[in-house]
């Protein structure tokens, strides 16, 4: 049996630009998280992933099919899948548990797959799946697909992720958005300039999401908790395409003025990698 983490990751920066293609253009500073999937490979007489919780469309199941395509392999595989990043979330639970399908693939079946083969399959799979190849810090470009890992010396920072009990389509909140023409390379540059200082107040200034106005328009009441964590006198942040909410540097956050918010609520303490 082959044993893969999934990590998940939280948008430091999301800078979302021109569609050209179907795709939005982005600049996209990711970071992995140590909130994870578990996923357990092993050989069988067919393809079957076995989850704890009922996902319709399972990107595994592509990634499956994809790399034994094209390693041309004919038995089959069993993923049993242990599902702990919410989906439908923002934090990219799919896009994770597809790439460690690649790598655990590799593996399982021994076919000693280049890091470029394992990268044009995940381009195939999703914008952010290549990200997920590797757990670093990146900032990713062009639709997503191209990474450039940062070393940001950013390990063990602590965040809380809140989750309210509905999720978002990152294809409404895309078809929603509109570029407002505005460059942030120079936001960005100062973000990862305070994320290697640890400069805290600064980091808390210049994260951004260009998807974030869209995500509140579209759920009035993610907007209204957005404006209530607010009013506790943290700053929130959404990541990627939300509803989830991120608050940096846990450690000064009171859990009960959160819980209190609303107590459908899930509340997940994080750390960088």
């Amino acid at each position: 049996m082959v044993y893969e983490k999934a990590f998940a990751k939280l948008n430091l920066a999301l800078e979302v630009g021109k569609e050209i293609d179907g795709y939005h253009q982005v600049q996209n500073l990711m970071i992995p998280i140590d909130l994870y999937d578990e996923l357990f490979f092993q050989r069988s007489e067919e393809d079957a992933i076995e989850c704890d919780i009922s996902i319709e469309n399972n990107i595994c199941f592509k990634a499956i099919q994809l790399f034994k395509e094209y390693f041309h392999i004919s038995s089959g595989v069993t993923i049993t899948l242990n599902k702990k990043i919410p989906i439908m979330a923002g934090l990219a639970g799919g896009s994770t548990d597809a790439a460690a399908t690649l790598r655990g693939l590799n593996r399982l079946f021994e076919v000693h797959a280049t890091q470029e083969e394992l990268y044009s399959l995940a381009c195939q799979l999703g914008s952010d799946v290549p990200f997920f190849l590797n757990v670093q810090a990146a900032m990713c470009t062009g639709r997503g697909e191209i990474v450039q890992p940062i070393d940001l010396n950013f390990q063990n920072v602590s965040f809380l992720i809140i989750k309210p009990n509905f999720g978002l389509s990152t294809k409404e909140v895309y078809e929603h958005y509109t570029y407002d023409g505005i460059s942030k390379s120079v936001t960005i540059q100062k973000l990862i300039d305070a994320l290697r200082n640890k400069d805290f107040d600064l980091i808390d200034e210049y994260i951004f999401n260009d998807l974030e106005d869209t995500a509140l328009k579209l759920k009035p009441e993610l907007d209204a908790l957005f404006h209530r964590i607010d009013a506790l006198s943290y700053i929130p942040h959404i990541s990627g395409s939300g509803p989830s909410i991120f608050i940096l540097n846990a450690k000064s956050i009171d859990l009960e003025n959160i819980k209190a918010l609303d107590d459908t609520l899930a509340l997940y303490l994080v750390h960088t990698l």
